[in-house]
């Protein structure tokens, strides 16, 4: 059996990282049906856009004015000034407070290399 791999399969595989049976209970459809995503049947919007947000790469657009600039990659929550954090980085921040960050308090010095 030949497998033509489509951009919907690469989509939920590669980018998303969902089997077909997650996929299925995440959408609340039939296996059968993601199946026929892979094999090319579009995928409905609503789906694509719960598998990005189940998967992290896409934040709820609910929040989108208290988030505006704010995105996520992989793991990681990417600040609008490109910073990343990771969960135990803004755990750390919580427990310790913004002030033990030097970083924070001074903008950024370019290594000259001097």
């Amino acid at each position: 059996m030949e497998r033509n791999i489509t951009k919907n399969f690469i989509f939920r595989w590669f980018e998303c990282g969902f089997s077909v049976e997650e996929t299925a209970n995440l959408c609340f459809v039939s296996v059968t049906e993601v199946t026929l995503w892979d094999e090319g049947k579009t995928i409905p919007a609503i789906c694509k856009r719960v598998m990005r947000m189940a998967s992290g790469r896409e934040l709820p657009t609910i929040f989108e004015r208290y988030w505006d600039g704010w995105r996520m990659s992989g793991y990681h929550l990417i600040t609008p000034a490109g910073s990343q954090m990771t969960r135990q980085r803004l755990e750390l921040i919580d427990i310790m407070g913004v002030e033990h960050f030097k970083r924070w308090k001074s903008p950024r010095v370019k290594y000259t290399g001097r």
